[in-house]
């Protein structure tokens, strides 16, 4: 009898889900691949330290060390995919749809959307998928942006509608999707830029004009309350970063105490007033940041503060060492009913 497959604890469960040994075993099996490329010298200097990184990212995310690395998939990663795709050779992804290919990708789209209608939003997706496989159609995409949506799969769904406007740049559904995702997760910034490039298209659309009102009225109210956020720097960065201190992880709960710190205040303050780390922390503070923003506006922080106050940062040291809405919250309309 095969071995069953239990979950394994990560190490910080504030940060990671429970992933089970399986997931840990395909992150092993990419990280892997990705390792062997930079081995062979088939990446640059820069995409191999931004590989690096990357590992770190998804050995921490998996809870991976080095004992997992004992798996041993049967064939490469890449050659798994390619047999389970059953894909040729150097297929080219502009590969053209045959009259009969088309015509099976439509019915499977036309079943998607019964079943969308139905709420079967998973069982949609397949069609969805299985009708991208035949043909790559931007409504196939901006579609099964629906019904991630209605999953609360909202990068997922993002992603389908950069993807739909990456082959029609043109498809004002896309934008207008891709904008009810950004606002369910509080992305106001972004939902007002894709309504307004809806908009573009389609200048007398009621509901992009509803929405982009609603995104807008939302990034007022953010606003008004950020001199309350930046009367504490750190404060209003932990409440950007999803929480505030009652949020922390277990062993850190003095840090309420040490933020209120003068010295520490000071220091932040001295540190805000530097043009390029304030416009780094206000992105991140307005959602507009990326991943890379959040290391760098660390990195950062850590150094000026490590120039500034060496002291505070031993006393930070010591403390570490011690142990988004749903969808429609806000209001807006309705995603649009598949096409």
């Amino acid at each position: 009898m095969a071995e069953e497959t239990k979950p394994s604890a990560p190490e910080n469960p504030i940060l990671s889900p429970i992933v089970t040994t399986d997931e840990q075993n395909l992150v092993v099996a990419f990280l892997q691949f990705i390792r062997r490329k930079v081995s062979s010298n088939e990446a640059t200097p820069e995409q191999a330290e931004a590989l690096e990184v990357a590992i770190q990212c998804l050995e921490h995310s998996f809870a991976l060390d080095d004992a997992s690395y004992a798996f041993q998939p049967s064939q490469p990663i890449l050659e798994l995919f390619k047999s389970a795709e059953g894909l040729p050779e150097g297929e080219s992804a502009d590969h053209t749809p045959t009259e009969e290919e088309v015509a099976q990708a439509n019915k499977l789209k036309e079943e998607g959307n019964d079943l969308m209608k139905a709420s079967q939003f998973d069982a949609a997706i397949q069609k969805y998928n299985s009708a991208i496989k035949l043909k790559r159609d931007p409504v196939y995409f901006c579609n099964r942006a629906a019904a991630y949506c209605r999953l609360e799969q909202y990068d997922l769904a993002i992603q389908d509608c950069r993807t739909a406007l990456a082959l029609d740049s043109s498809y004002s559904k896309a934008w207008g999707r891709m904008g009810l995702a950004f606002s369910c997760q509080n992305r106001y910034q972004q939902a007002a830029e894709a309504y307004k490039k809806a908009l573009e298209i389609e200048p007398n659309q009621e509901s992009y004009k509803n929405n982009l009102k609603i995104a807008e009225d939302k990034i007022k109210e953010l606003e008004s309350a950020r001199p309350a956020q930046q009367a504490n720097p750190f404060a209003g960065f932990m409440e950007a970063m999803g929480g505030g201190m009652g949020n922390m992880p277990p062993g850190l709960g003095g840090m309420g105490g040490l933020l209120s710190d003068p010295g520490l205040m000071q220091a932040a303050s001295q540190m805000m007033s530097d043009p390029n780390l304030s416009a780094m922390m206000n992105n991140m503070m307005s959602g507009q940041g990326s991943i890379a923003d959040l290391m760098a506006a660390g990195q950062q922080m850590a150094a000026r503060m490590q120039e500034t106050n060496p002291e505070l940062i031993e006393n930070l040291r010591r403390q570490f060492g011690g142990g988004p809405g749903g969808p429609g919250a806000d209001g807006g309309a309705p995603p649009n009913p598949p096409q």
